[in-house]
């Protein structure tokens, strides 16, 4: 076979002959490069992966930098009733071991969130301030039990607690009061650095624990003595991200209303009733008794706040475009689309009897590498939306007209346009369906092969072009 006679297409020749196929009209060895060439091309999308990390990681410490001056992530502890847990040593001497807790009868909590957004440098960080009124009601305390080894709990010294992750985020002192057969009663509580009821484990972003958990205590002599009443109390607080309530009750009820459009319900219960539109979400929870799984009395250990914490009710404030997991989404896709460019390239190559050497597929690709990083810088920005229409039309136009210059034809450029916008309306479909992402993303690459399978069906993939009849194409010399 001859050699072709422009000095484009001979290097062509010569370069795909030193990959070990044959001449530069050698299909078959074409197809195969631009395989070849697609696959090459992941070496840049993990590069580009790892920035899509790098940014995702500066976004993350710029969150938990002013979310702890915030209060960071907050969940809220309703009341319970301790005393000193005592057992004896080898001595026989009772010396503390703890705390022996007891936990209301029925608790409801009514939370009101008003969300806004703080910014440190070109990150955004959702904070809010919470306004919550808690009711506990606790009937008689029951008969202390014989403990195993000894132990005792002293009831002389029983204290009230109640709390929330952060106190730094306290907007006001806690107000609370114990009513009992319409009598009222005001607690002053203050912060109780000594009980420790453990430390929760908390669904959502990570926060600053070192300060351990934030409760406020008062003397419980009251209602360690009563028949029976129902203790108020109003905390004021902001925090970040994510707000909760722990099921503090044997049977706990909750009500949530806030501002924030996108709300994400997690925790160890989702809500029995939600509502969310544009101006905010309201939602209830309801945690009866057999379901919270714990023990209304018990020492601390059993009764915690590392049992109740992975059992909350809680509402995370996420954005609904954020562009750090749309990128990595259509990264992930990233060597399939830079497969249909290529594939779309190629058929225009054998339809229009023009070659492309390797360097302007490479070129093509790295044009496509460089809408993810348009895609990333623009979104940080204008959000992900206008940052993908932007980028897309800047690539699409691009990548169109250089079809249209280097096949010296508008119609295969018009092509290009209309095919390319397809491919990146789709990119943009597959980073929107989420759950449906592969399933479109496999019907659209059957659709793009069996398309490509068709217009080539009579290509002579071992030595040269098919006839003209035979594509159903003339051959466009020099236009």
């Amino acid at each position: 076979m001859s050699e072709p006679g422009s000095p484009a297409e001979r290097a062509n020749a010569r370069f795909s002959a030193s990959l070990g196929f044959a001449g530069g009209a050698d299909w078959g060895g074409k197809a195969v490069l631009v395989l070849f060439l697609a696959v090459l091309m992941a070496i840049p999308g993990l590069l580009i992966y790892g920035l899509v990390a790098e940014r995702t990681h500066r976004a993350q410490a710029a969150v938990i930098e002013v979310s702890n001056l915030q209060g960071g992530v907050q969940a809220v502890l309703g009341p319970q009733l301790i005393a000193p847990l005592l057992a004896p040593d080898d001595k026989g001497v009772l010396r503390s071991a703890g705390w022996w807790v007891v936990s209301p009868d029925l608790g409801h909590a009514d939370v009101k969130v008003r969300t806004t957004t703080l910014h440190r440098g070109i990150f955004d960080v959702p904070v809010y301030r919470a306004s919550v009124d808690l009711s506990a009601t606790f009937m008689p305390r029951p008969p202390s039990p014989e403990l195993l080894g000894g132990g005792q709990i002293d009831w002389s010294r029983p204290l009230i607690v109640m709390g929330f992750s952060d106190l730094r985020g306290a907007k006001s002192d806690v107000v609370a009061t114990y009513t009992e057969n319409g009598r009222s009663t005001a607690l002053s509580l203050s912060p109780a650095p000594a009980v420790n009821l453990g430390q929760p484990g908390t669904q959502g972003a990570a926060q600053d624990t070192a300060n351990g958990f934030g409760l406020v205590g008062a003397p419980g002599a009251l209602l360690a003595a009563t028949t029976g009443g129902v203790l108020r109390a109003h905390l004021e607080f902001t925090g970040a991200e994510r707000i909760s309530v722990m099921p503090y009750a044997k049977s706990t009820s909750v009500s949530m209303t806030g501002d924030w459009p996108s709300p994400s319900f997690d925790g160890g219960f989702l809500p029995t009733a939600r509502h969310v539109d544009s101006r905010g979400f309201t939602a209830q929870w309801a945690v009866p008794f057999m379901a919270r799984g714990l023990s209304q009395a018990g020492p601390s250990p059993v009764v915690s706040l590392t049992a109740l914490g992975p059992k909350n009710l809680g509402v995370s404030f996420v954005r609904s475009d954020n562009p750090y997991e749309n990128v990595t989404r259509a990264l992930k896709y990233g060597v399939l689309f830079i497969g249909l460019v290529f594939l779309t390239y190629f058929v225009f190559e054998a339809l229009s009897g023009r070659r492309l050497h390797p360097a302007q597929y490479l070129m093509i690709g790295v044009a496509q590498m460089v809408f993810y990083l348009l895609l990333l810088s623009l979104a940080e920005y204008i959000g992900f939306d206008f940052a993908f229409v932007i980028a897309a039309i800047a690539t699409v136009a691009l990548i169109g007209l250089y079809a249209g210059a280097a096949f010296k034809s508008r119609a295969y450029g018009l092509r290009a346009l209309v095919v390319f916008s397809g491919v990146y309306g789709l990119i943009y479909l597959l980073m929107r369906l989420e759950d449906f992402a592969l399933l479109a993303g496999s019907m659209a690459s059957f659709a793009g092969l069996a398309t490509a399978m068709y217009l080539t069906r009579n290509l002579d993939w071992y030595g040269g072009r098919a006839t003209n009849a035979r594509l159903g194409q003339t051959p466009i010399q020099g236009e």
